[in-house]
């Protein structure tokens, strides 16, 4: 297969907060702001204004993941500090807090505005899978959980306001999310749609990159717009894009137009992916450096054979999962990502004593990142 397609990155990384507790707050239009937190650099917080309270959507206090090990109360200073700011900024009180799914960078430090009073519209299974890991304890999650509104289909909040808000229940028929279920929050006034890292796109210069690769993320969130069939001009994101050429965040919005020609102009990620994942076992195993010295002639982006890995295990394809992650090592050595892909791919496969040593491989090389990369595998296993 010919690569010279161009792999897009689709995700943003936040830098290193240097005041852990100051806001900046984006106004986008007469009811939604974006806010940013100093310790979540990259990603964003949409608060939208109602008369007489407050919604938000997602508590990003960090900008991880689902690879950070961590108990939610870790973040509830912060979560704290972020409640004072929206009440002194607003003057009105947070009567909802919306997550798309159980990453930290959904949802974390969700007690203080329990306590205030607000109500978590989360999915059903994200929820559970957030208690049944302990990331926030079980005497709290007890104290709150009739303000926990937990969703197993389409429905709507505040369904006679002048600002409804439509709850469209991704279930596991939209393979590409990256959990079990997932939310997203479409406003029909507005014809807006928060779709969060759903939503996974960048800027791109089509006149410099003509033809291109795109997570597939966006081809679930197409297909959740179709199949609802309503109008959707505005699509938003969790991840606010850095420009270096500014030196600022863009707003996380994306056009229709747009949203449009990407579409048009990229290629699903998952259409290159099977073209890797019908290759012989056989050849993986007794031609890999023959397979290897076409991966690097053909400058083939380890992202995209990252992906081939991750197919290969969602296929069960164990075998086959194994070999694509040394080669991706292979071509990409010494990177904690990768390393962490093919100690997961042992893991998923059933080989505990490999998994275990690459378990322990990056302990040694990136301890904060990688804590208990074990007990990361088994989580994302069984969701």
């Amino acid at each position: 297969m010919k690569c010279s397609i161009l792999l897009l990155v689709l995700f943003t990384c936040g830098a290193a907060a240097q005041q852990p507790f100051s806001f900046q707050r984006t106004q986008h239009s007469r009811e939604v702001s974006f806010i940013q937190l100093d310790s979540a650099k990259g990603v964003r917080s949409t608060v939208i204004e109602y008369p007489k309270f407050l919604v938000v959507i997602e508590l990003p206090m960090i900008d991880a993941g689902a690879n950070r090990a961590t108990n939610l109360a870790e973040d509830v200073p912060k979560a704290q500090r972020y409640l004072q700011y929206l009440t002194r900024e607003y003057q009105k009180p947070v009567k909802y807090v919306l997550s798309t799914h159980w990453h930290l960078h959904s949802l974390s430090g969700i007690t203080p505005f329990f306590e205030h009073g607000a109500q978590l519209v989360v999915a059903q299974s994200n929820w559970h899978y957030s208690l049944a890991q302990g990331m926030l304890p079980q005497a709290v999650a007890q104290q709150y959980r009739k303000q926990v509104i937990s969703v197993t289909r389409d429905t709507v909040l505040l369904a006679k306001s002048a600002n409804p808000i439509e709850v469209w229940f991704l279930d596991e028929q939209y393979r590409f999310k990256p959990t079990k279920d997932y939310l997203f929050f479409y406003f029909p006034k507005s014809q807006a749609l928060h779709a969060s890292c759903m939503c996974a796109m960048n800027h791109v210069d089509f006149a410099q990159r003509p033809t291109f690769m795109y997570n597939d993320r966006v081809s679930d969130l197409d297909r959740a717009i179709r199949v609802r069939q309503v109008p959707v001009e505005q699509l938003i994101k969790l991840n606010a894009e850095y420009d270096a050429t500014t030196d600022t965040y863009r707003e996380p919005v994306f056009s229709q137009a747009y949203f449009s020609e990407f579409k048009q102009r990229g290629t699903p990620l998952h259409v290159a992916v099977k073209a890797y994942t019908s290759i012989a076992l056989d050849r993986l195993n007794h031609d890999r450096d023959s397979l290897l010295n076409v991966l690097v002639q053909q400058k083939v982006s380890p992202a995209l054979l990252n992906s081939v890995v991750y197919e290969c295990l969602r296929e069960q394809a164990w075998p086959q999962a194994v070999a694509w992650a040394h080669l991706l090592n292979l071509i990409e050595p010494g990177d904690t990502n990768y390393i962490d892909t093919l100690g997961e791919a042992y893991y998923q496969s059933g080989n505990l004593p490999m998994a275990e040593y690459y378990s322990r491989v990056l302990q040694r090389l990136d301890a904060p990142n990688f804590p208990d990369a074990l007990a990361t595998w088994a989580r994302n296993k069984a969701n």
